[in-house]
């Protein structure tokens, strides 16, 4: 059996200034929850690391790899979503501009495919390759990956046999820096810790 600890990205400088995701470092509140997540998972014997090759998802990925004197793999296979010509747009300016795409979104998440961007079903099927290749490589131990929202809530759907249409229930959202724990063996997949945030606890950003 697999144990994959697949971590959401810490905050932000887009995550503070309310942009579509995209791009962006972590800001000062983002480093300090990278720091408390290595923290929480510093007595965990880690196999391999691996993250997003954004800059977001590498640098949450390295504070946990220099408490355990190891090396991030970078996969493309687990970026976000690709919001195409929208990625690093204001939420506001694209709540003017797109409105029916806003609520198409919100309703209908299957139906979206972003102008130069993806779907979901394409961001499912990156994923799904993913958990694949980590699964053949790594029968058996514990992983971790550093990644994004949405393909965290993708792999809490193949677990709970959600399809697309569920993408934005409340229940699968994922917060900055959070810990998700998946077990995985064959073509199974069990969710066992989801939105696990209690290693932030009494950090904030003073706002």
């Amino acid at each position: 059996m697999l144990r994959l600890l697949l971590v959401r990205h810490a905050r932000t400088t887009w995550n503070a200034e309310g942009r579509v995701q995209g791009g962006g470092a972590l800001d000062e509140l983002g480093r300090a929850q990278a720091v408390a997540l290595a923290e929480r998972l510093r007595g965990e014997a880690l196999d391999d690391i691996y993250a997003s090759n954004t800059l977001r998802a590498r640098q949450t990925a390295k504070a946990v790899a220099r408490l355990h004197d190891m090396k991030v793999r970078e996969r493309h296979l687990l970026r976000d979503l690709d919001y195409g010509r929208l990625a690093g747009a204001f939420l506001a300016d694209f709540q003017r501009e797109k409105p029916g795409l806003i609520e198409q979104w919100r309703d209908h998440p299957e139906t979206v495919h972003f102008e130069d961007g993806e779907c979901l079903a394409d961001l499912r099927g990156r994923i799904s390759r993913f958990i694949a290749e980590l699964f053949a490589q790594h029968p058996t131990g514990t992983v971790l990956a550093a990644t994004h929202d949405s393909p965290v809530r993708v792999v809490a759907s193949l677990a709970l046999g959600l399809d697309d249409s569920e993408h934005n229930r409340k229940d699968l959202v994922t917060a900055n820096a959070s810990l998700n724990v998946f077990e995985i063996e064959g073509g199974e997949i069990t969710l066992r810790v989801h939105n696990d945030v209690d290693h932030l606890q009494g950090i904030s950003d003073g706002h």
